[in-house]
């Protein structure tokens, strides 16, 4: 009645690889233009996950930012005692 479950992944996960989409001959029917696989020229040496990073703050904000976590962490000590 019970069988054993089957063994490693199905459905491939383990070897599905990006680089392979777009070097697929077929990409175009299937796929068309996905981020994830990019063929070309134009987004050769560019970052086309732009919109999705950080922006991150400048080194100044940064320890401005820390200086006063330090002087309000400096100020409730003495509170406390």
């Amino acid at each position: 009645m019970f069988e054993p479950i089957r063994g490693g992944t199905r459905g491939g996960q383990a070897e599905f690889k990006w680089t392979d989409v777009s070097a697929d001959k077929d990409r175009e029917n299937y796929l068309g233009h996905s981020i994830n696989a990019p063929t070309g020229r134009w987004q050769k040496n560019k970052d086309i996950h732009w919109y999705n990073r950080d922006v991150s703050a400048g080194e100044a904000e940064r320890l401005e930012e820390i200086r006063k976590i330090k002087e309000a962490e400096a100020e409730a000590l003495s509170a406390a005692l």
